[in-house]
């Protein structure tokens, strides 16, 4: 991995990687220090990461154990939550990390879309209006307002899964 690489991926996952930290240390300088420490662990390391994926779960780790170490050197056991706290607080930020992987897709794939469909989507979802409602606005049956709804639906299925694709692909 490039060092240009390796430092763009950790100071964009930062804000997250902290919070993460923030569950273990609960002080946002501490949890700074820790930050900057696996940087520079990882520059030291870059030739072993592969991929981003890699750095970021490595980066992850790295961070909780660090910050437990340092609760254990100032000697504030207290302050360490259970295993059990501390890997629901990782999966959590994992599936954050998805579902903002697939909102980011989903966001894509609608801004690709005709302005019509974009309008159809933003008068349903944004606005709330019924089949009803869109039928009169657009002067369309209720049956083709929904049939234009439902392959809109299949359309973003389909883009956004090719798109999450070729992310994983280019990750790989």
């Amino acid at each position: 991995m490039t060092e240009e690489l390796l430092v763009k991926t950790l100071l964009d996952a930062r804000p997250r990687l902290i919070a993460g930290t923030l569950a273990v240390l609960r002080d946002v300088h501490q949890a700074e220090d820790v930050f900057q420490e696996v940087m520079i662990k990882a520059l030291r390391m870059r030739e072993s990461f592969s991929d981003e994926a890699g750095l970021l779960a490595w980066a992850r780790v790295s961070m909780r154990n660090l910050g437990i170490d340092h609760i254990r050197r100032v000697g504030r056991l207290d302050m360490i939550l259970s295993e059990m706290a501390l890997d629901a607080v990782a999966q959590s930020w994992e599936e954050n990390e998805a579902a903002s992987a697939k909102l980011g897709a989903l966001r894509d794939c609608i801004a690709a879309m005709p302005q019509e469909s974009r309008r159809l989507l933003r008068l349903r979802y944004d606005e709330g209006r019924s089949g009803r409602d869109l039928a009169a606005l657009l002067r369309r049956s209720e049956d083709a307002v929904y049939k234009a709804l439902s392959r809109l639906h299949a359309a973003l299925r389909k883009c956004a899964e090719e798109r999450l694709a070729q992310m994983k692909e280019a990750q790989a």
